[in-house]
């Protein structure tokens, strides 16, 4: 015996699937929305596609790191960690448990941040301290010349504040080419960076070198600038040499 449904019924059941279908999709298109304002990636992505020089006291991962930075007590530590994202994402405390160590950085901040940032780095009054920081100033198209001056100025006042503290200047780091980052503009900055760091009498520790592919591509990434395990593993093989 053959089944059917009635033309009424077929009705029903067409409009029942489209109102699920269409909850669903709002369901699925808040949820992604969330998670980007929550994320503050409309705001990068604004700034980051704008002709307006780049702000970084808009970027909301800076403020609310910053505000914490300044609230915790100051002590003496043996090693400071300065950066962004690359280096606020992994565990130096733990990875060097013998020293204290603090982690000073802040997702999607530029030189000019950091420059601006430095007192509560200071605070911490620390033997050592290793920069690294420049990937997010090539990504808001800020000029080289500009991030290396950014450079002189933070390594001067460091040494006003802090003279017998030792200052490494480390490399920065390869990004995926999916990025639509060229790693040529990268090693152009690294450049600079070593040159700086000779006249400046600063030791400046190549780990770019340590990670790249024979066609320069990021090795050690799943999103293509933050290293996987492995790739900080690497780091951290590289800078034994000075810790």
């Amino acid at each position: 015996m053959k089944h059917f449904f009635s033309a009424k019924t077929k009705q029903s059941i067409y409009r029942i699937g489209f109102y699920l279908f269409l909850t669903c999709s709002i369901l699925l298109f808040g949820c992604v929305l969330f998670l980007l304002v929550r994320g503050n990636y409309f705001a990068m992505w604004k700034q980051a596609t704008s002709d307006a020089a780049y702000d970084y006291t808009k970027n909301a991962s800076y403020v609310q790191r910053q505000t914490q930075f300044e609230m915790l007590p100051a002590r003496d530590v043996d090693v400071v960690f300065a950066g962004d994202s690359i280096t606020a994402r992994f565990e130096w405390q733990e990875y060097f448990s013998s020293l204290t160590v603090v982690n000073r950085g802040i997702d999607s901040d530029v030189s000019e941040g950091l420059k601006n940032r430095l007192d509560s780095i200071i605070a911490e009054k620390p033997e050592k301290i290793f920069i690294m920081i420049g990937i997010n100033d090539i990504r808001q198209k800020i000029p080289t010349e500009q991030t290396v001056r950014n450079y002189s100025e933070i390594i001067a006042s460091l040494r006003q504040s802090l003279p017998a503290c030792s200052i490494y200047i480390e490399s920065v780091l390869p990004v995926n080419h999916a990025t639509g980052i060229d790693n040529a503009q990268v090693r152009a900055l690294n450049d600079q960076l070593r040159a700086l760091a000779e006249k400046e009498g600063l030791t400046y520790i190549d780990i770019y070198s340590h990670m790249t592919s024979s066609d320069d591509d990021f090795l050690y990434t799943e999103d293509g600038v933050h290293p996987t395990g492995e790739g900080y593993r690497i780091w951290m093989d590289v800078l034994s040499d000075y810790l």
